[in-house]
């Protein structure tokens, strides 16, 4: 990631130079004239670099909780926030991969606790928020990030499909926020939500996670707006398209090898999606500056913006989209990605999607 500030600094210095260097005039009084444009020069750009500088180091000392933080976009916030100082802790419902995950965090220097948690379940949602501030003795942010994702026709998903994208990714947000709100109240925190596009646009074959999603996002503003009197703040992010192996985790059902192979297209594609480390790195800064909320791609802000410009347009679009995916199957199987990586196509979708397929590696996304 390009570290603006000190990029700035030294551009500020390198011009007060440069204004020194093409005076033309010889007279001592014209050349006295640019010494104050080299000296404001120098110090803002010294200015910048120092406010760069702090920046980076706000965390340090802080207490961070990352929900789904043995892996993907999870696994790579808990090592940004690790990087600036924060203690994390993060959870998961899967042992092996949490102790792989907190091993990994521990190696790269992060004090780091693990906490095997179904965040779906109210009870072991609370008694993590508990632990996550007993462990350190506080609690300044909480990252509400665990999410699964459901690909396929409406048709052939059920009602469970729908309660369950809705467990993970509301009601549990809502149980860990509220759980949260005295602990970050004792210390001025910050609550942290990944929404995603999805909760701006309902794509075809994501219906459960777009809905979930939608509400997330609702969630997400309406807190930040009740909880301000308290001391508390809250930051909304809206990921875009997102290189963080997620599709190996997905789960496909209809025919699960042609839905993964416009779902991993999508996702891979270097010119419409961005890396994990890149997505995390804002979201860090983000929530070290306090800001309220952040989209994170182009294409994201893009499609919100002509959704609320044309709704009836985008809504046609999607209708289009959802033509060209993959018909109900007459015989309906339901696979994780990692099983679904499969046929002619999909080894054709190696290459160009080649970055995701590292991040599947890189993020834990990899059964062992």
């Amino acid at each position: 990631m390009i570290r603006w500030k000190p990029v700035l600094a030294l551009a500020g210095t390198r011009w007060a130079v440069s204004r020194l260097r093409s005076g033309h005039d010889p007279r001592p009084r014209r050349r006295a004239g640019v010494v104050p444009w080299a000296v404001a020069g120098a110090a803002v750009g010294l200015t910048a670099a120092a406010v760069s500088r702090n920046r980076t180091t706000l965390l340090t000392g802080r207490v961070v909780l990352v929900t789904g933080g043995s892996r993907g976009l999870g696994l790579q916030m808990a090592r940004e926030f690790g990087s600036r100082g924060a203690s994390v802790v993060v959870c998961a419902r899967d042992r092996d991969e949490l102790d792989r995950a907190v091993a990994d965090l521990v190696r790269r220097g992060v004090t780091a606790h693990g906490v095997r948690c179904d965040v779906r379940d109210a009870g072991q949602a609370e008694r993590m928020v508990e632990e996550a501030a007993a462990r350190f003795g506080r609690l300044d942010i909480v990252v509400n990030n665990a999410g699964i994702i459901q690909v396929g026709p409406q048709s052939v998903l059920t009602e469970d499909h729908f309660r369950d994208a809705m467990e993970t990714m509301f009601w549990a947000p809502l149980h860990i926020s509220r759980a949260a709100l005295g602990p970050l109240e004792r210390t001025g925190g910050r609550l942290v939500t990944i929404t995603s596009i999805g909760g701006h646009l309902s794509v075809p074959h994501l219906l459960p996670y777009s809905c979930a999603k939608f509400a997330e996002v609702a969630l997400s503003e309406g807190l930040g707006a009740e909880v301000a009197g308290r001391g508390v703040k809250v930051t909304t992010v809206v990921p875009g398209l997102m290189r963080t192996g997620s599709h190996k985790a997905a789960v496909f059902t209809g025919d699960p090898e042609r839905e993964y192979s416009w779902f991993s297209l999508g996702a891979g594609l270097p010119l419409v999606s961005v890396s994990g480390e890149r997505a995390a790195a804002r979201i860090a800064e983000a929530t070290a500056r306090g800001r309220s909320h952040l989209v994170l791609t182009p294409l994201a802000r893009a499609v919100i913006v002509a959704r609320g410009l044309s709704p009836a347009l985008v809504q046609r679009t999607m209708g289009i989209m959802a033509r060209l995916l993959p018909a109900p199957p007459e015989h309906v199987e339901e696979r994780p990605g990692r099983e679904a990586d499969h046929g002619l196509v999909n080894q054709a979708l190696k290459a160009p999607t080649a970055l995701n397929e590292r991040a599947t590696r890189r993020l834990n996304q990899k059964r062992e």
